[in-house]
């Protein structure tokens, strides 16, 4: 039987859309084994996917301050240092003995330098664009431009977050290379200019798992960069709210969605006074669900519902707007739902697509989180309040999303290159 092994760490935004494939990999009759954090462990088996652990907790190393200082936007601090990095090749290299192909995310990009000495196959999926392109700079997709020498810009900033990325591990990964996978170390300039590539890994599959619809893919991508779409988990057990929830979801108006997912704030308390005092100003309702961020508040008041979790495909369809930080999966959530958003974005690629979503029509101008005040956030409600244009292309853009199967998409792909 073909044996995968999928590899990716993180919060659980990184982690679902890989549970996704590995349920729709099983289900075809491979042999599949996510790795993936060790926190997550629980989550994963109780979707049925045989699981290995990789060291790093992540709700832990956000917490800390080098953690809330990256979530600030300062890329400068080191998340993750050399011990821990070592063990997590080391878990990842246990976790894909015997394997026939390797999936893994980017944040997993070390999977290619398992796969090598594996002398199999692997494929890069991921949920948002990393390959160079003229049409747009590393992590600005909303930022198209046009001509010669903004098109030499855009693919020099990939080039030179790939050259930054490799100087930080070189040394770790080297060694590595030599001591456990037995293999040469690669240059200074890393695996893209090495003299001689490995068969299966020349070129390097890439897998884009969201939607067209969304964000269409550039002109110049090479035949080996694949366009396939969202990869959402339907829960098997229909989601049942508590009587307070099904009742506050019922009164008017309806409520709006507050979620910041695994994003941590400094002075969370003071996050919370500004989302309270917008929504009494402009006279709405929400429900906040205060995920990782420890969000918490005294006093919560008659138009605030404070939970810690609650499904995504169950609750989006039936809130007025979602106010989120932009990460990937969030947003897909809410594209599926039809759902308009007020996007608060940390980092990364968050600002991008709360400015995507912006150009699509089904969301406000993007909140940094640093600007986030009750009277920033009140504008941003007022917007959706007297926008009703953005309800109809946020459902017209959802009727295009489900009619996709990103699962389906994924596995022909991935498919293709088992052959």
């Amino acid at each position: 039987m073909t044996k995968i092994t999928i590899l990716t760490i993180g919060s659980r935004g990184d982690i679902q859309p890989f549970c996704v494939l590995a349920k729709g990999l099983l289900a075809k009759g491979y042999s599949v084994t996510l790795a993936a954090s060790f926190n997550f462990a629980d989550f994963v088996q109780a979707l049925g996917i045989p699981f290995a652990p990789i060291a790093g907790d992540f709700r832990q190393l956000l917490s800390t301050p080098d953690g809330l200082a990256l979530l600030q936007g300062n890329t400068n601090v080191t998340l993750i240092d050399d011990e821990l990095r070592w063990q997590q090749y080391y878990d990842a290299w246990n976790a894909c003995q015997g394997s026939d192909l390797l999936i893994f995310a980017p944040l997993a990009a070390w999977g290619y330098h398992l796969a090598e000495a594996l002398n199999i196959p692997a494929i890069l999926v991921t949920p948002i664009p990393v390959i160079a392109t003229r049409s747009y700079p590393f992590l600005k997709f909303a930022d198209a431009s046009q001509g010669k020498l903004a098109g030499y810009f855009n693919t020099f900033t990939y080039r030179l977050v790939e050259f930054l990325s490799w100087q930080k591990s070189r040394s770790l990964m080297n060694r590595f290379r030599q001591e456990v996978l037995q293999l040469p170390p690669l240059s200074r300039m890393g695996a893209r200019y090495r003299r001689s590539h490995p068969p299966y890994l020349s070129p390097l599959p890439v897998l884009n798992c969201y939607s067209q619809a969304v964000l269409p893919p550039p002109p110049d991508w090479p035949p080996q960069v694949h366009q396939g779409s969202y990869l959402f988990l339907d829960e098997s057990a229909p989601y049942t709210p508590s009587p307070e929830l099904q009742a506050f979801l019922q009164a008017e108006p309806k409520p709006f969605y507050i979620g910041f997912g695994s994003m941590m704030a400094c002075k969370p308390e003071m996050i919370v006074d500004a989302i309270v005092t917008a929504l009494r100003e402009t006279g709405q309702r929400a429900i906040f669900c205060t995920g990782w961020g420890g969000f918490t508040t005294e006093k919560v008041p008659d138009f605030l519902f404070v939970t810690q979790e609650v499904p995504h495909a169950w609750l989006l369809p039936q809130v007025t707007a979602a106010i989120h930080h932009g990460g990937s999966g969030t947003t897909a959530a809410t594209l599926r739902a039809g759902t308009p958003s007020i996007v608060v974005p940390f980092f990364a690629d968050q600002p991008a697509w709360g400015k995507r979503l912006e150009q699509l029509g089904v969301g406000t101008a993007p909140l940094p989180f640093a600007e986030l005040t009750a009277e920033t956030l009140a504008d941003r409600i007022q917007a959706i309040i007297n926008t009703p244009s953005m309800q109809h292309k946020a459902q017209q853009l959802s009727q295009q999303i489900q009619s996709e199967d990103g699962t389906a998409m994924a596995i022909e792909v991935i498919e293709h290159y088992l052959q």
